[in-house]
């Protein structure tokens, strides 16, 4: 069965697997020294907390090696339970060692949660905008040894850029994105590193590492960035025009 997301493991993703399970560590020590300082241990509510705790921490690693949406729901989760011990022990039973670990937790789960937002991985798609008129995609074509084809830009983000094609492209190679936009043409270089096919049939969703030791390239980059900033706030500006534009004409 073909997962729904690949990846070339040869970047920091395993190494963020390391940051996972000190925030678990992190996470469990919470629970046990509150039980500790409470003096209730192995009761119901002992019980209840440490499946919920295991339960968490299980389907957040799981979410995070899938790649799956319900990463986010998990670390919400996981925040909530730490936020709590953190009000609770500083203003109802103050305890600085539990708030030093409760804070050690949030900084690694803000680590993990900052990783995983890069285009690579989780990538910025405006779903909820259907007309497509409106949205802050750029036309692009994609250059590699085999040929080319069309794409979408639909991220661009932490010297990473998502794009979303039709055809398969094999991890770890490196590609060139052109991307026209008025009267200039960007390209830039880097390296395949995250497909993603959510449904047969839909686009493939690409992950792509630009090239930053390159400064020409870096320049481009950057400057691709801004003027993909500037499309997305003229199209908002374009689709509540129009919008007044059709009420207008409705009203009349």
């Amino acid at each position: 069965m073909r997962k729904l997301l690949e990846i070339d493991f040869q970047d920091e993703v395993k190494r963020n697997m390391i940051t996972v399970y000190i925030l678990g560590i992190l996470t469990f020590s919470v629970f046990l020294l509150t039980r500790s300082i409470e003096r209730s241990i192995f009761n119901l509510g002992f019980i209840l907390e440490f499946m919920f705790v295991f339960a968490s921490l299980r389907f957040y690693i799981i979410a995070l090696r899938n790649r799956n949406y319900a990463f986010w729901g998990m670390t919400i989760v996981i925040f909530m339970y730490l936020l709590m011990h953190i009000l609770h022990y500083t203003f109802l039973n103050y305890n600085l060692f539990v708030l030093y670990l409760s804070f050690l937790s949030g900084v690694f789960l803000t680590i993990n949660g900052y990783i995983m937002s890069s285009p690579l991985y989780f990538p910025r798609i405006q779903w909820w905008e259907y007309d497509f008129r409106y949205r802050g995609e750029l036309k692009a074509e994609i250059k590699y040894l085999e040929g080319r084809l069309p794409a979408r830009v639909a991220d661009i983000r932490s010297e990473c850029i998502s794009f979303l094609a039709f055809e398969a492209i094999r991890l770890g190679k490196e590609v060139v994105v052109e991307i026209p936009f008025g009267e200039k043409v960007f390209e830039i270089k880097g390296t395949l590193k995250t497909s993603r096919e959510d449904i047969p049939g839909r686009p493939i969703r690409y992950g792509f590492k630009i090239d930053t030791e390159d400064r020409a390239n870096n320049r481009s980059y950057l400057e691709l960035k801004k003027v993909w900033g500037l499309k997305k706030q003229a199209n908002i500006r374009r689709k509540f025009s129009d919008y007044k534009v059709a009420k207008e004409a409705n009203e009349v």
